[in-house]
């Protein structure tokens, strides 16, 4: 049994308002997890900003945000 068949088999024995709980749940899940995918793209995208810009020094930073 595929694990799509045991959530569908486990799904028909509850009643619907658990299933509703059910839903919101899994769409909480992939919502995570696409924010999840977003945040590795954006630090894959500043890791390749590192190297080919470099970095700056904390004090140049402090004084660039007006610390």
């Amino acid at each position: 049994m595929t694990l799509k068949e045991r959530l569908i088999e486990e799904l028909s024995e509850v009643p619907d308002a658990l299933i509703v709980k059910v839903i919101d749940f899994l769409h909480a899940l992939k919502n995570q997890q696409l924010e999840d995918y977003e945040d590795i793209a954006d630090a894959h995208a500043a890791l390749a900003t590192i190297e080919t810009k470099g970095t700056i020094s904390w004090e140049e930073l402090k004084v660039e945000i007006g610390v």
